[in-house]
């Protein structure tokens, strides 16, 4: 780990935004944020040198907003400039002040067109480009590459440092608690499964979460989030091989290591596996023959 604060402390706040050694191009402000626990900010990102961009400033508090206003006016009374906000993807503790920020500076709002497709429906937040895989930001001497990474929203995006090959990795993985993968907000396992391993495969040094601190083997971090899913996964499997077909008999089963009351996010998680397995052919959902709207289905392992 290379910074003392966590998430979920509330720290006296530094008058710049905090930084590593490292890579002092690269700044760090926690913001309070209506986000899911343990955390209780979302970091808000400074990138670059003469040029800068922020990543998700996710506050719709107008305290914690002002913090990044203050953090931003400091920045640029040394000389530096802020040129636009990035999204990684739709959700509101990662986009709630983005506007406010966009208007105070007078600079666009650049996110996924998936993520544009998402927010189109809130008028008070414009998107003003789109971000596509294998765009370069270009931030004075320094340049970060933009992944699509989707699974946890359909329009996530990471970006890489290219000179310190860290990682923004908005809400791929924390560095406390886990992420959520939900279908009912687009989420998609098998394709998280895939983004989690596309990010493994970069060897990151460095990974910088939208919740908590940042962690400096960040290979190691996200391969513990792979191991975790395809574990979950494989109890999943497990439970289904034991006969149980619907989602209320394989909950207790595949979960049994979670306490009840989070079972509703923990049927998320399950929904999700279930569908990444009927996707990749391990599952099928066959109707359930004793319901007449033909609307529920049972589970069943194909091999």
């Amino acid at each position: 780990m290379t910074e003392p604060a966590t998430a979920s402390s509330t720290p006296a706040r530094p008058e710049l935004p905090q930084t590593v050694a490292s890579a002092p191009w690269i700044r760090r402000i926690p913001l309070r944020s209506p986000t899911l626990p343990p955390a209780t900010h979302t970091n808000a990102y400074v990138l670059g040198e003469a040029e800068l961009v922020v990543v998700d400033p996710g506050s719709p508090w107008p305290d914690a907003q002002a913090e990044l206003v203050s953090a931003l006016r400091l920045l640029s009374s040394q000389g530096h400039k802020l040129s636009a906000v990035v999204l990684t993807h739709h959700h509101f503790d990662h986009v709630s002040g983005a506007m406010e920020l966009a208007d105070a500076f007078s600079v666009p709002v650049w996110a996924h067109e998936q993520t544009a497709r998402r927010l189109a429906g809130r008028p008070e937040l414009r998107i003003d480009q789109h971000l596509r895989e294998g765009d370069v930001l270009t931030l004075g001497p320094r340049r970060f590459s933009v992944l699509h990474t989707p699974g946890h929203a359909p329009g996530h995006l990471c970006l890489l440092d290219e000179e310190g090959g860290g990682v923004i990795a908005g809400d791929m993985v924390a560095s406390q608690g886990t992420i959520i993968v939900s279908p009912q907000d687009e989420g998609d396992m098998a394709l998280y499964l895939a983004s989690l391993r596309r990010l493994l495969g970069l060897g990151a040094q460095r990974i910088w979460p939208a919740h908590g601190i940042a962690v400096e083997e960040g290979d190691k971090l996200v391969g513990r989030y792979l191991e975790h899913r395809l574990l979950r996964e494989h109890k999943v499997v497990q439970a289904l091989a034991t006969g149980a077909e619907t989602l209320a008999t394989l909950l207790p089963l595949a979960y049994d290591d979670t306490p009840a009351a989070l079972y509703p996010l923990a049927q998320e998680s399950l929904l999700a596996h279930l569908l990444a397995l009927v996707t990749t052919g391990r599952v099928d959902a066959v109707p359930d023959a004793s319901d007449p709207s033909g609307t529920r289905y049972r589970l069943r392992l194909t091999r």
